[in-house]
């Protein structure tokens, strides 16, 4: 044990030394290169005993200059190569110095067996030498050589090319028309050229292609080589190039020769003599010969001189001796022989019309013996030898003049001659009348024959005077003149209706035949009691009127007479007054005014212009003298704040004899008692409908001197003040009273509206009238029998909509899902239609009215909600008809149906009411505006819904017809066609479908579709009450027992009365 312990101890102890001694020599050598920062960078290190030195890497140079270094601050800089001299990399190269090194490139055209981007330290030794570029095919075009250069190379074009474009081409030595000789052809081709003589020409050298000058290009002459070339009986001839053959006369080659066949160029002899025509001419013999031909002529003719070119063969002429025919006669030649005719006027004495020989003569023909005459009616005709001559009988005359000889130019007859038109044939006051050969005198109108002399006749001597009552006859030569007495002026028509009449106005006597209520008043006829107020207004009228028709020399006074009128306004009251009282009254009235006015004119005082002013009526009148010789003058008129303008070119249109006068007059007051109701709309019938009118102006009046008082090409301005502002909705109408209308009534003819604005209305009138303004609403009120349909449908259906809700909630045994929407449809319908019956025209609290509107407004939209609901729910059920006794629409539940039926039509409406409040009410109805676009809050919706509701209808009917087969035999009667129709069309109705036929109102079928609209809509609730109740077998059932009283077992299957009233519609237990 001890030595154990001292071997382990002594083998501490060994231990101990050896490392001792490790640390020891360990402290002697330090190797410094281990650490990496004891040199700089791109410097290597070596280590030496007890030391080491730096040494920088090849390419890099120390910044001390020392090769081997030691310490800090020095350090390894990079050595540039490129820079040195000679370069590195050799002549013809680009060095590129790198970090420690250095990298060697060739320039363009030269290359180094080492290959480019040679870099110091690779295999190899860079240098670079030229590259021979033209060892390379295709690096010169084509036409040019390759000259190889120190680091490139060179194109040059070979002979005969020439560089265009870097591209060498042929040089076209043809281009230049000196290249060749005359008469040769240059041929070029690819470097070169060559000349060749034309055909028809050879080279002085006798070369058959030229190159350069020196040489030309002579004629060949082919005739002279050869004589015959061109064949028998033909001529050669030489042109230049070339050589011609003709046949020679008489001879003829049936091909026309050329240089390209010339063997078919044969000359053989023509045969003159075949021709037609015979070259010889008629009546002669031809003889062909060679190469020409003779001429013979037949017997009895002989040849004319000329020659054979020019032969023709002349007849031998018989007549030539006069002898030959008798006198008067005439010889005609012929072929071989000739004949003899008669001249015009003779026969000849054997009756041949041609003839021959001695013994027949030609005797004269008597032409005047001849019927009919040839001279024509009214002459005379004489026979001379040969001819006739014409003379025209006394009173006649020729165009061609008397003693005309048949032959003489032109053609004779005898025409009357006209006496008359020379001057001086009758004697004074007579007038002259042609006759046929002759002519008489007849005096003329005015004058009688006495003696052969025409005297003049006194018409004004005769009884009753041509003239009429009230005028003067004026007797002058041959006629008379009528002129009327003073205060009378003659009537249209001429002095032969010649008339007076009373100027320029009606007096009482004038009125009271036109007017049978005016007859009532006339004084000493027995006056009625009911009609006395009227006559006391209509006697006062005439009393006016009698002063100025009664004092005819003295002036009138216009401001007195006004004063009379406007005493006679002032106590007028029309109230107790019928229709026609107040109508003829007012005629008179307007009547006296204008004749009072025109009388005035008359004799016009000495004020030129007057405006007289009373409370009742204002007037300005004015005389017209030397104020429309100007051109375009316009005349204005002003009374009470109401205009008139008339031109001159109105006023002279007018025909005014004597004094011209225009006045303006306005009355106050009687727009009160001739108001709207005498207004005639005769644009639309009140068979049609009635338009809302009122009376919105004073009465006006024009008054003109002269005949015409309408037609006028120009028209009269009206400027009439509204009594009342003009709205917006409101129409005016130019309106004129018409007499001849029922005795008197407000017209619209004659007048239109130029312009209207808030205080005047301006009226343009192609007449002098009676004018007011009356303002019609900007739309027609219903028509009444569309009132009648209406209020009729809605009381029907308030009735049956009552009947129903009764329905709804007193039958339990049919209460389910679908009965509670059509109650509510029920209720939303009934108070709609009830408050459109009872508030829809109260419009004279404008409040009152917006919330009316505003009430409508929410309960219609409701209606339409709760019909969309119930399209919904019905599109719903028949979707699951898959699963029998399942309806999903019973899942949803009834207060989210109400916030959606109640709650969207309340939102619509207050946003409504917050965006335009003043939306809500209109002047004729409490409705929404229809003029500012308001409605489309209401149409918006309600228009949505019928698309909605028409296309769920559609979609529900096209699945309920590709289902019903697969429906269990519970529901197998529903496969009857026309009852799924009649209920499809009533459904319609029920969702509102029908209310689309509003929008049809427009053009020719707006009447059918407004009746169509009305009675459908407003008969909604029957048909709801009719579908759902009287129709359901349940209800049916549930109302027998009732009416009967007695007690049925109820049934387990409830229907769902809306479309398909045999479904059960039970929900779903298991």
């Amino acid at each position: 044990m001890w030595s154990f312990n001292l071997l382990l101890f002594w083998g501490y102890c060994g231990i101990f030394i050896w490392v001792m001694f490790s640390l020891e020599s360990m402290a002697v050598d330090v190797n410094e290169c281990a650490d990496t920062t004891t040199c700089p960078a791109y410097a290597k290190c070596t280590d030496t005993p007890d030391s080491y030195y730096c040494t920088c890497k090849r390419g890099f140079l120390s910044s001390n200059g020392m090769e081997q270094f030691k310490g800090p601050g020095v350090t390894c800089i990079d050595i540039d190569e490129c820079s040195q001299s000679p370069p590195p990399c050799g002549p013809n190269s680009v060095c590129e110095n790198l970090l420690g090194r250095y990298k060697c490139n060739c320039l363009p055209g030269f290359s180094s067996p080492t290959g480019n981007n040679w870099i110091s330290g690779n295999p190899g030794r860079f240098v670079c030498t030229d590259i021979n570029e033209c060892l390379s095919s295709g690096v010169c075009q084509e036409h040019a050589e390759c000259i190889n250069t120190l680091g490139s190379y060179k194109c040059r074009c070979q002979v005969g090319f020439i560089s265009h474009n870097s591209i060498c081409k042929d040089v076209d030595e043809c281009a230049d028309p000196r290249t060749c000789p005359e008469h040769a052809t240059c041929h070029n081709s690819p470097g070169s050229y060559s000349c060749v003589c034309n055909v028809g020409f050879e080279s002085s050298g006798g070369k058959e292609r030229l190159l350069g000058s020196g040489e030309i290009c002579g004629d060949v002459d082919e005739c002279a080589r050869n004589s015959t070339i061109c064949g028998l009986n033909s001529v050669c001839t030489n042109i230049l190039g070339k050589y011609n053959c003709s046949c020679l006369p008489g001879y003829f080659s049936p091909a026309v020769w050329t240089p390209e066949k010339p063997e078919d160029f044969i000359c053989t002899d023509i045969d003159e003599c075949s021709q037609d025509p015979s070259p010889c001419g008629p009546n002669s013999v031809c003889i062909n010969t060679l190469g020409s031909y003779s001429c013979r002529c037949n017997k009895g003719f002989r040849p004319n001189p000329g020659g054979s070119s020019n032969f023709t063969c002349q007849n031998v002429n018989e007549c030539a001796d006069t002898t030959t025919c008798p006198a008067y006669a005439k010889c005609t030649d012929t072929l071989d022989s000739y004949y003899c005719t008669c001249k015009r006027g003779f026969l000849p004495s054997n009756g041949v019309k041609q003839f021959k020989g001695p013994g027949v003569t030609c005797i004269d023909i008597d032409e005047c013996s001849q019927s009919p005459p040839p001279c024509g009616p009214n002459s005379v005709c004489e026979n001379i030898l040969g001819r006739y001559k014409c003379s025209c009988l006394p009173g006649f005359s020729s165009p061609t003049g008397n003693d005309w000889i048949l032959g003489n130019p032109g053609r004779f007859i005898c025409t009357d001659i006209n006496e008359c038109l020379s001057s001086g044939v009758c004697q004074g006051h007579a007038e002259c009348i042609n006759t046929l050969g002759s002519y008489k005198c007849r005096c003329q109108v005015g004058f009688i024959a006495h003696n052969s002399i025409c005297e003049d006749i006194d018409e004004c001597s005769q009884d009753p005077s041509p003239c009429g009552p009230n005028s003067v006859c004026t007797n002058t030569l041959g006629s008379y003149s009528c002129s009327c007495l003073e205060g009378f002026r003659p009537n249209a028509g001429g002095s032969l209706n010649f008339t007076c009449k009373r100027i320029p106005f009606k007096c009482k006597e004038d009125v009271i035949p036109d007017n049978e209520w005016v007859q009532l008043c006339q004084v000493g006829a027995a006056v009625e009691r009911e009609h006395g107020s009227f006559c006391t207004l209509m006697n006062a009228t005439f009393n006016v009127l009698d002063d100025a028709c009664e004092n005819r020399n003295t002036v009138v006074s216009l401001k007195s007479t006004v004063e009379s009128f406007a005493s006679v306004l002032e106590q007028t009251s029309t109230s107790n007054f019928t229709k026609e009282e107040t109508s003829a009254l007012a005629t008179v009235v307007l009547e006296s005014v204008k004749s009072t006015t025109l009388a005035a004119f008359l004799k016009p005082s000495a004020n030129v212009s007057q405006t007289i002013q009373t409370e009742q009526l204002e007037i300005e009148s004015k005389i017209i003298k030397e104020e429309c010789n100007e051109e375009n003058m316009t005349f204005h008129f002003k009374a009470k704040g109401d205009e008139m303008k008339i031109g001159c070119s109105t006023i002279e249109e007018s025909k005014s004899t004597g004094t011209t006068g225009v006045a303006f007059v306005s009355f106050l007051g009687m727009e009160s008692f001739l108001d709207e109701s005498f207004f005639q709309d005769q644009q639309m019938p009140s068979a049609i409908s009635q338009r809302k009118v009122k009376m919105n102006s004073r009465v006006v009046q024009g008054i003109m001197t002269g005949e015409k008082k309408d037609g006028f090409s120009d028209p009269i301005i009206y400027t009439l003040e509204n009594i009342e502002p003009k709205q917006e909705f409101e129409r005016p109408i130019c309106v004129s009273w018409d007499t001849n209308v029922e005795g008197g009534r407000w017209t619209s003819s004659g007048c239109v509206v130029l312009e209207a604005s808030e205080t005047h209305t301006v009226c343009s009138c192609n007449q002098m009238v009676n004018l007011a303004i009356i303002m019609a609403y900007g739309e027609l009120t219903m028509d009444f029998s569309l009132y009648i349909i209406s209020h009729v449908g809605m009381i029907i259906s308030l009735v049956c909509l009552v009947l129903a809700i009764t329905t709804f909630i007193l039958c339990r045994s049919i209460q389910n899902h679908n009965t509670y929407l059509h109650l509510h449809l029920c209720v939303c319908l009934f108070l709609a239609k009830a408050l459109f019956l009872t508030g829809v025209d109260k419009i004279h609290n404008k409040m009152g009215c917006a919330i009316i509107a505003g009430f409508l407004h929410y309960l219609y939209l409701a209606c339409f909600f709760w019909m969309l609901i119930e399209a919904v729910m019905l599109f719903l059920m028949v979707r699951n008809l898959k699963v029998v006794n399942y309806f999903s629409s019973r899942h949803i539940k009834m207060w989210y149906l109400c916030v959606f039926g109640y709650g969207i039509p309340g939102l619509v409406v207050a946003v409504s009411v917050g965006v335009q409040p003043q939306g809500y009410g209109m002047h004729n109805r409490c409705w929404l505006n229809t003029e500012t676009g308001f409605i489309w809050s209401f149409l918006g919706p309600v228009c949505t819904i019928i698309v909605i509701n028409s296309i769920l209808l559609t979609w529900t009917l096209c699945i309920l017809r590709q289902k019903l087969s697969s429906v269990n035999t519970e529901v197998s009667k529903l496969k009857d066609n026309r009852l799924l129709t009649c209920k499809a069309f009533a459904q319609l109705f029920i969702l509102g479908c029908s209310w689309v036929l509003g929008i049809f109102q427009i053009g020719s079928m707006a009447r059918i579709m407004a009746y169509l609209f009305t009675i459908i809509n407003s008969l909604q609730g029957a048909f709801i009450f009719i579908i759902h109740c009287l129709l359901n077998r349940q209800v049916q059932e549930e109302y027998r027992r009732c009416l009967t009283r007695k007690i049925k077992p109820s049934s387990e299957s409830h229907t769902s009365g809306i479309l398909l009233s045999s479904v059960p519609s039970t929900s779903k237990t298991d």
